[in-house]
């Protein structure tokens, strides 16, 4: 039974990003928000941009719990860091007043960030400092740029040593000089935190082992189920790619199978949307640009799966989780997202675009293959609404 009391503590959610564009890390953030509110939580939202968030839960599920508004508060902005496009706020000891006076007003009794630079560090050592449980939320540890920007990891380390006021700590030491880098920043935030949740097994596995601390594989949360019938058998197989036009998503991997397709089974015979970015005309692709949530989910609809090409970079990509709540299987390049997602993904034999455009080309004559994986796919989201996804994070945090 829920009861309406104000009084009861309420949630402080912090990212460092801004919240009027919404990335992958984003979404999730917002999404927890809003199942935290649509079960009663009362949530504060304390991040870049916060005046821009709806402030009633958009995606609620049936519940008898009282419904809170979001409160939000955006810090003031003191530029933007270059190339991250990462809002600067200043340093964590000078955001540490605005945490606690925000603690205090509000009634928190427990804190959750979702990034690793000033205003997360800022949250995680107020949290500790006045016996608060504090959660780091980590969505990607698999940081990656190019081998070439090796000379320039010392200045990363110092600039984010600069926001952040860490000066010590573990380092990451599996990779070339700026993953490590980039990797060590969330290792170090991470290591402050009484708890730290992985959207998926296998980066709390590499977490662990790079000494994060306690880790606790906990995945994002899956907008309610909006299974829709599957398209038509005599149509074309239609595919959905979503994702930001970026080198470690690999878009010319499903663009490059796309073409192998074309040529093994002639046009018309597999379609692919791709919402993201734009690109120069591709046989058997519809580019759409930058779509609305709205849009990705009417995409989807549509769509037989959705593809997700990345290797080695993604943690738990919120277009599977998107996929999954629409009732479509994802086929993906990357053998450990295979494992992770179980029998809703459909992996490839390699993770190139010949292994893409073989599985493909195998749908397309047997699209009988997907049915079971549809099934799988809604109980994968099923596991993961609101509901189930609030129940499991209270316990966490009275486990702190």
């Amino acid at each position: 039974m829920h009861e309406d009391d104000t009084t009861a503590p309420a949630v402080l959610m912090v990212c460092d990003y801004s919240l009027r564009y919404l990335g992958g890390a984003q979404t999730a953030f917002l999404r927890q928000a809003e199942a935290l509110a649509s079960e009663g939580v009362r949530v504060v939202v304390l991040a870049p941009d916060a005046d821009a968030v709806e402030t009633q839960p958009a995606h609620r599920e049936k519940s008898d719990a009282p419904q809170h508004p979001l409160i939000t508060i955006a810090p003031p902005r003191r530029g933007t860091i270059p190339v991250l496009d990462l809002p600067l706020l200043g340093r964590a000891a000078d955001l540490e007043p605005l945490v606690a006076a925000t603690i205090r007003r509000h009634g928190i009794g427990a804190v959750i960030v979702h990034s690793e630079f000033a205003l997360a560090t800022a949250a995680i050592t107020v949290a500790r400092r006045l016996g608060i449980p504090s959660l780091h939320t980590v969505h990607t540890f698999f940081w990656r740029a190019p081998a070439a920007l090796a000379p320039f990891a010392p200045v990363v380390s110092r600039v984010h040593s600069s926001l952040t006021g860490i000066r010590g700590g573990d380092r990451f030491t599996g990779s070339h000089p700026m993953n490590n880098a980039l990797r060590t920043m969330t290792l170090r935030v991470a290591q402050r935190a009484d708890i730290v949740l992985s959207p998926s097994r296998h980066q709390a596995e590499a977490l662990r082992a790079a000494g994060a601390g306690r880790v606790e594989a906990f995945s994002n949360v899956a907008q309610p189920l909006r299974v829709a019938s599957a398209p038509a058998d005599d149509g074309p197989l239609r595919l959905l790619w979503v994702a930001r036009f970026a080198p470690e998503k690999r878009v010319d991997v499903a663009l490059d199978a796309m073409r192998l397709v074309a040529d093994r089974l002639g046009q018309g015979r597999v379609h692919l949307d791709v919402a993201g970015g734009t690109h120069r005309p591709v046989p058997g692709v519809t580019f759409h640009g930058p779509v609305s949530g709205e849009r990705v989910g009417e995409l989807m609809d549509a769509a037989d799966a959705a593809l997700i090409t990345s290797l080695g970079f993604d943690n738990q990509p919120m277009v599977a989780l998107e996929a999954f709540a629409h009732g479509r299987p994802v086929i993906v390049s990357d053998p450990v997202l295979a494992k992770e997602f179980g029998d809703a993904a459909l992996g490839t034999l390699t993770s190139d675009a010949e292994g893409l455009a073989d599985l493909i080309v195998q749908l397309e004559g047997s699209r009988s293959l997907l049915a079971p994986r549809r099934e799988s796919a809604v109980a994968y989201a099923r596991d993961r609404v609101a509901g189930a996804h609030v129940a499991r994070l209270q316990e966490l945090i009275a486990s702190v």
